[in-house]
C-alpha cells in the first residue's frame, strides 16, 4: 500500500501556526506581487472566492466578509513543509518516499504487512499536528493513482474519516470510481476531460468500462498505465529525486522599473540565486541566459523583449563569475526608454563540480572562490537566506509583499528560519 500525506489549505495552515486567531475565518493567500489568490481556507472557499482569482477584483468582497489577505511567506513555507516532510519520514525506510509537491509526500507501506495501516497513519497525522500545528489528510491504497483519489474523498469529509482514508477493498475503489468526476482523476485535463464527456466518460469508473484500444488511441500509453493504476495494478512507482538539468530565476517586478541601475540589480540577484542552486547540487553551468522584457499587456507602451545567451570556457557554480557575466549581457540588452516588467537569468549544460575539464587559455579562478561560497551558504543556512550576499545585491525580495503580517517580521528577525529545499525565487 502507499500514503500520500497531503497538507489541507497549506499555506493558509501555516498563517494560522503564526496567528492562532485566524481559526474559523476567512483567509486567503496571495501569489507573488499580490496578484491572485493561491491558497484559501474552506471558510473563503464557502464566500465563492475561486482559486487564481485576481486579487484585485474580489477588493469589494473581501472588504464585505471581512477576509483576512497575507503576501505569500514563502520563507515559512519551506521551513513548515520541510518539518512535515521529516516527521513523516521517521515513519517509513530511509528511502520509501517521494515528495511530490511542497505540500505533498507519498509513502511507501508495503513492508507493513502485519500493522492496521490506518491506525499507523492516523497516529502520524496527529504527530504532525501536534508537532507542527499543520493538518494533514491522508489517503492510502495499493496504487498513486487510487491515493489520490483516497485524498480526494477524506478532504470531502474529514470529520467523518477522522483524516485519513483507505481504499483497501475492491468494493471500496469502485464505489469511489464511481462517485469520482473523470476530470478530477490524476493526470486527466481539462482538454482530456471535454474529450471524455464526448464519448461518454462522465466518471473515473466510465472510464474502465472502455475498451483498452480506445484507451490507448485517445490517451496513449499513459492512458493505460492509468486504467492499470485505478484497477488497482501498480504502475508508477516512487520516484527517485535527480540533480535539475536547467535552473532558472525569473521575476515579474511589482512595479514596471525604467532606471538601469534598479533592473541591473534585480538581474544580478537572480544570477546569485542561480549560483546557490548549482552548489547546492553539487554542478557547475557551462551557459548562461538573461532575458528582459516589457509589459506585454499594457498596448500603450513600446514593447521590448530581448534575449542573450554566453557559453562559459570553464565550467562554474560561483556567484561572482556568474555575477559578473550576467551583468555583461545585461549591458548588452539593455536599452533606455521602456518600462521593463519582467527578467531572468537562466543557467544550463551543467557538469558535476568534481569533473570540471578545464580550458587550457582561459584562466580558471573558480576554485579560488569555491571556499568563499561554500562559507557564504553556510552562514545563509544558519542565518537566514542573503544575510551574507554580494555587494551588488540590495537584500531586498525580488518579488512584492505588501501584506505582510507584524507576526511574521517578529518571526523573521529571530533568524529561526533555516534554508529549505523548496525556494521561491
Amino acid at each position: 500500500m502507499y500514503a500520500l500525506v497531503d497538507c489541507n489549505n497549506f499555506f493558509v495552515s501555516c498563517e494560522r501556526t503564526l496567528d492562532p486567531n485566524l481559526e474559523g475565518l476567512p483567509v486567503v493567500v496571495l501569489s507573488n506581487n499580490d496578484g491572485c489568490v493561491v491558497s484559501r481556507s474552506k471558510e473563503a472557499k464557502d464566500l465563492g472566492i475561486p482559486m487564481a482569482a485576481p486579487a484585485f477584483k474580489y477588493k469589494e468582497l473581501f472588504k464585505k466578509h471581512h477576509v483576512k489577505c497575507f503576501s505569500a511567506k514563502f520563507e515559512l513555507y519551506n521551513f513548515k513543509s520541510q518539518e512535515v516532510i521529516h516527521i513523516s519520514k521517521s515513519y517509513v525506510g530511509e528511502r520509501d518516499y517521494e515528495i511530490y509537491s511542497i505540500d505533498e509526500l507519498f509513502l511507501d507501506l508495503r513492508s507493513f504487512k502485519y500493522f492496521d495501516v490506518s491506525e499507523y497513519c492516523i497516529q502520524l497525522k496527529e504527530e504532525i499536528k501536534s508537532s507542527t500545528k499543520i493538518p494533514v489528510s491522508i489517503g492510502i491504497a495499493p496504487t498513486k493513482t487510487l491515493c489520490k483519489v483516497a485524498n480526494r474523498i477524506v478532504k470531502k469529509d474529514p470529520e467523518r474519516f477522522n483524516g485519513v482514508f483507505a481504499l483497501d477493498t475492491p468494493e471500496k475503489i469502485e464505489k469511489a470510481l464511481k462517485w469520482l468526476n473523470i476530470g478530477d482523476v490524476w493526470g486527466i485535463g481539462r482538454r482530456l476531460a471535454i474529450k471524455m464527456h464526448d464519448n461518454g466518460v462522465h466518471k473515473a469508473w466510465d472510464l474502465l468500462q472502455k475498451p483498452e484500444m480506445w484507451v490507448r488511441k485517445v490517451m496513449g500509453i499513459h492512458g493505460v498505465r492509468m486504467i492499470n493504476e485505478l484497477k488497482g495494478i501498480r504502475q508508477l512507482e516512487l520516484d527517485v529525486p535527480s540533480p535539475k538539468k536547467s535552473i532558472a530565476v525569473t521575476r515579474s517586478f511589482m512595479e514596471m522599473l525604467t532606471q538601469k541601475e534598479d533592473v541591473r540589480e534585480r538581474v544580478e540577484t537572480f544570477g546569485m540565486y542561480c549560483s546557490e542552486r548549482l552548489r547546492k547540487q553539487n554542478s557547475c553551468c557551462t551557459m548562461i541566459t538573461v532575458f528582459l522584457q516589457t509589459n506585454r499587456f499594457r498596448k500603450d507602451l513600446p514593447e521590448y523583449r530581448n534575449s542573450k545567451t554566453q557559453i562559459i570556457p570553464n565550467p562554474t557554480n560561483s556567484s561572482i563569475l556568474i555575477g559578473r557575466m550576467v551583468n555583461d549581457l545585461f549591458e548588452a540588452l539593455f536599452k533606455e526608454g521602456y518600462h521593463y516588467k519582467k527578467a531572468g537569468v537562466i543557467v544550463n549544460n551543467f557538469v558535476p563540480e568534481d569533473q570540471r575539464q578545464i580550458s587550457l587559455f582561459e584562466k580558471d579562478t573558480q576554485n579560488q572562490h569555491l571556499p568563499a561560497m561554500k562559507a557564504m551558504d553556510a552562514m545563509n543556512k544558519k542565518f537566514g537566506k542573503d544575510k551574507v550576499r554580494l555587494g551588488s545585491m540590495s537584500g531586498e525580495n525580488t518579488w512584492g509583499r505588501k501584506q505582510l503580517s507584524p507576526e511574521y517580521e517578529k518571526f523573521l528577525k529571530s533568524n529561526t528560519l533555516s534554508e529549505a529545499n523548496f525556494r521561491f525565487h
